[in-house]
């Protein structure tokens, strides 16, 4: 029987496939439904994460760049945590979504310090996995303590930028055309997130398109173009052979 529900969110009912399972910590707007996909718009649309993580796949095995690989295991392992999260609305697999946008910003975080000098390529894998199993062990108390720790994406997300924001105005020479365009994509997946979990705009009954869906979409997008931007720093990985241009799985108009 469910016995723990601290921030106090609606409830599966009896007798569905998740119902015996703590609850996230947060509702979004769509309606749950009394089925192993408790969400179909919201669980099927990052299936657009594992088309990235195929497409930059495929560019990696063409060009041999270590960046599109990294990125592409990455977005396959936030497709999937977020689809299984989405699907069961449970707190256990809301652990691993965060989990997986934890791999996800802790490498634009080791990126960045690598293009910093702050890391070497002998540190890069340390920092990385103690920053993503770190900040994934402060969910489980957090739950317990009714604190929102969707925070702990936003101050990574803040250190990100400013990290960027330091590279740039320290003159760095970077191409910053693919950063510009995920930006936009981005910036249009927040705009739909807010509005769903604000119910500024919210159908719950829809079960094609939601708010939080066109997230998962225009974040992946998003996401793509950002593999391209960080690619041009050849900072992971290997040339394919005979490839003498560099590391690179993008090309340039």
């Amino acid at each position: 029987m469910l016995t723990l529900n601290p921030s106090n969110v609606p409830v599966l009912p009896a007798g569905c496939p998740w119902s015996g399972w703590w609850p996230p910590n947060l509702k979004w707007c769509e309606s749950n439904l009394c089925g192993w996909i408790t969400t179909p718009a919201n669980t099927w649309s990052n299936l657009a994460y594992l088309l990235v993580a195929v497409l930059l796949w495929r560019r990696a095995a063409r060009t041999g760049s270590g960046t599109c690989r990294a990125f592409a295991h990455v977005l396959f392992w936030l497709g999937l945590f977020s689809f299984l999260y989405h699907a069961s609305y449970t707190f256990f697999f809301q652990v691993f979504d965060f989990l997986g946008m934890f791999m996800l910003l802790f490498l634009f975080l080791v990126l960045n310090l690598r293009r910093a000098g702050v890391v070497g390529p002998g540190g890069q894998l340390r920092v990385y996995l103690s920053g993503v199993l770190s900040f994934t062990a402060l969910v489980i108390p957090m739950y317990f303590m009714a604190i929102r720790y969707q925070a702990l994406v936003t101050l990574l997300t803040a250190t990100v930028l400013l990290q960027e924001a330091r590279i740039w105005l320290g003159g760095a020479r970077t191409r910053y055309g693919r950063f510009a365009a995920a930006m936009t994509l981005l910036g249009v997946a927040t705009g739909f997130s807010a509005l769903d979990v604000t119910h500024t705009w919210c159908v719950p009954d829809n079960h094609w398109v939601q708010g939080h869906a066109l997230w998962h979409v225009f974040g992946a997008a998003s996401l793509y173009q950002a593999a391209l931007f960080y690619d041009q720093f050849g900072l992971l990985g290997t040339q394919a052979p005979g490839d003498k241009t560099g590391e690179v799985c993008h090309e340039e108009s």
